[in-house]
């Protein structure tokens, strides 16, 4: 997936499925329907139980750990929808 379009100092990368930095990832499991307040068959407050996935990906900035305002940049989230079985 070409989620890295831009560097994290704002630039446009050619490269855009790597980023050879530093970097971690956050993965959330949800329920999109409690999300989305759409509930659809299930009862409300108790979803659908189909989780999807939710991913971030943490990027270092330029200026290192020690630098202030060293947040990493954030791009995501990237969304993996629950699958069913036998589609």
């Amino acid at each position: 997936m070409e989620i890295f379009t831009q560097d994290v100092n704002g630039h446009l990368r050619e490269h855009r499925r790597l980023m050879a930095r530093r970097n971690y990832v956050a993965c959330v499991l949800y329920d999109p329907e409690i999300v989305n307040g759409t509930f659809g068959q299930a009862a409300p407050g108790h979803g659908s139980g189909r989780l999807s996935l939710a991913v971030d990906f943490m990027v270092q900035n330029e200026s290192g750990y020690s630098a202030p305002m060293s947040a990493p940049m954030k791009y995501g989230p990237v969304i993996v929808p629950s699958l069913e079985y036998g589609r």
